[in-house]
Parts: structure tokens; sequence; C-alpha cells
């Protein structure tokens, strides 16, 4: 007997971004870039088939658009009822456009049994086009090193080159600034037209430390290599977006943060993406709880309102559990 999926839940990670390598696309390619999966923040999202479109909680205009553009493109007689009973903080750095996106994309898949994958809906709405790696971290968790895309292609999304689990006692401890550094869409388009292409000369320094660093340290589970290769590859790029950041970083809390973390025993810092939230490699739930705990009240003591929190690697992408 066919089994009819009524109401599906779908739980997905955030995302950490380490950097960009190519920004000049000399080879023909250009783009590239390496990330991992975290726990949380995380996005859950609950839905049921329906005779309308309607979703309630944070963000509900926005899934509401995703499942139209996706359900009239695929030409669905139907609808479907959202709840999005948990949230990823938007324009944070965890990706949570992406992952609201592909979370829709799933939901409906589920309900309507349709024989679409998730990267074919992640085109139909223009998601990962510049960086595959929300979309490969969504599927598959872990730690992924996309290849970013022809130069011509801009429609594509970056195939991934390299995926391997993270080592399950990792910590990340993670500083969320409360301040405002919205970089996405338009302003992600025009941030990347103001600059120069980068010197060949930091295309390969970014290229050594992911392939000869990054790769071998998590391939290895050897974490002050790895850690070293994540504040190397963030902090070359970051010198080149000076141009547009103002500076290494977006804001100077987040050059706090991270010399703090850096100085107090992480093995590697940086920034996600464009930020706000800066990030902090730790070898334990233990040597977490001490950076975060010591983190938070370092900017109490300055009265900078961050967030400090731990989040464990997620070696598995989406969760999606259904009911008949």
């Amino acid at each position: 007997m066919e089994r009819r999926v009524v109401k599906v839940s779908v739980t997905t990670p955030s995302r950490l971004h380490f950097g960009i390598i190519d920004l000049r696309g000399d080879s023909g390619r250009i783009h590239g870039s390496a990330g991992v999966a975290i726990d949380k923040p995380s996005i859950v999202l609950e839905a049921e088939k329906s005779n309308k479109i309607r979703a309630v909680g944070h963000r509900a205009e926005r899934v509401t658009s995703f499942a139209s553009e996706l359900i009239d493109e695929i030409g669905i007689e139907g609808g479907v009822e959202f709840n999005i009973v948990s949230d990823i903080p938007e324009h944070r750095g965890f990706g949570s456009g992406t992952q609201l996106a592909l979370a829709v994309i799933l939901a409906i898949k589920k309900l309507y049994d349709l024989d679409i994958d998730i990267m074919t809906g992640a085109k139909i709405l223009e998601r990962s086009r510049r960086s595959g790696i929300g979309a490969h971290l969504f599927l598959h968790g872990g730690f992924i090193l996309d290849g970013g895309r022809k130069i011509n292609d801009v429609d594509v999304i970056p195939p991934m080159l390299f995926r391997c689990d993270i080592p399950e006692n990792w910590r990340f401890v993670l500083g969320v600034p409360e301040i405002n550094l919205r970089v996405a869409g338009k302003e992600e388009d025009s941030a990347f037209k103001k600059l120069e292409p980068p010197p060949k000369k930091l295309i390969w320094q970014i290229s050594h430390t992911v392939l000869l660093e990054m790769l071998p340290g998590i391939i290895e589970q050897d974490i002050r290599v790895f850690g070293r290769s994540m504040t190397k590859m963030d902090s070359i790029f970051g010198d080149y977006w000076i141009k547009v950041q103002g500076g290494r970083y977006g804001h100077p809390f987040i050059y706090k943060g991270v010399n703090y973390l850096l100085d107090n025993g992480a093995y590697g810092a940086g920034q996600s993406s464009w930020g706000p939230a800066f990030y902090g490699l730790a070898q334990d739930q233990y040597h977490a709880e001490q950076l975060s705990r010591g983190l938070q009240d370092y900017f109490d003591e300055e009265n900078i309102e961050v967030y400090s929190f731990i989040s464990k690697p997620q070696n598995t992408g989406a969760i999606v559990v259904s009911e008949d």
C-alpha cells in the first residue's frame, strides 16, 4: 500500500563559512569556498498539506514566497501550511536564507512525493549561486569544500569537491554581537563589484592553505593544523575585504572577539561569511565552556552586547521526520 505523507518536520543545521578561494577566475572557474555544518542555531519547519499556502512564525512571508515560487514553477495543484517552530537569525553569518529555502523545498518534496532533487529546487529559488557550501551542508553536513563555478555559468550551483566528517568531540564557540552588518542579495553583489581582482599571490596563499593545511588537518583530525588553516584563510581574505568592510572583519567588536578567542586557547578563529557572527575552535566541551564563559565575561566587562554559545559539529544534513 502506498504511503501518503501528510505532515513533515525538517530540522536544518547552520553553516560557518570560512572564506572564498578565488575571485580572479583566471583558470576559468571562480569562487570556491570551505565551511562546516553546526547543530545550532537551527531551523525547525513543520509542514502539512493544505488547499492554500500559509505560514505562521518568524519569516512567515519568506516561507510563503519560497513555497509559492516553487509550487508555481513545478505546477503542483494544492498548497502547504507551514509552522516555523524555530529559526536561524537572519544576516548573522549562519546561512539562514539558504537553509530556510531548502527546508521549504524538502518539505514540499516529501509531502507531494516529487521527483525533484534539492539542487534543482535551489536553482529555482536562486540559492547557492556564489557559494555551494550552504546547499551541500544542508544535504550532507560535515566539512565541505566546493569547486566554484565556470565563469559564464552563473546559474550553476558549485560542485562539492570534498566532504569529511568533523571529529565529534570538537566544538565551535560562537559570538554574535548585537550589530547590523547586513550584506546579502543586492548589497552583496554591490560589495563584490567594488573590489579590484585580488593579486595572484593572495589566491596562491589561500589555495596552499586549503590544499596543504585545511584538508590534511580535517582528514587527519589534527585540530592544530585545521584551526590554524581556518584562521589563515579567514584573515588572508579578510584583509582583501578592507575596502568593503573597513577592516579585516566587519566591525571592531568582531576583532575583539576573534582576538580574545585566539589569545585564550582557541585553535582557530574567524568571522563567518560577512558576520557579525564569529567563531573559535575548541578541542572538547570542557574547553568550549571555558572559552564561551570567558568570552561572555570579557564583553560584559566592556559593556558590549554579545551572545556567546557553543555548537557541536553536525555530520548529517537536514533531518526530516514524516507522518502518515
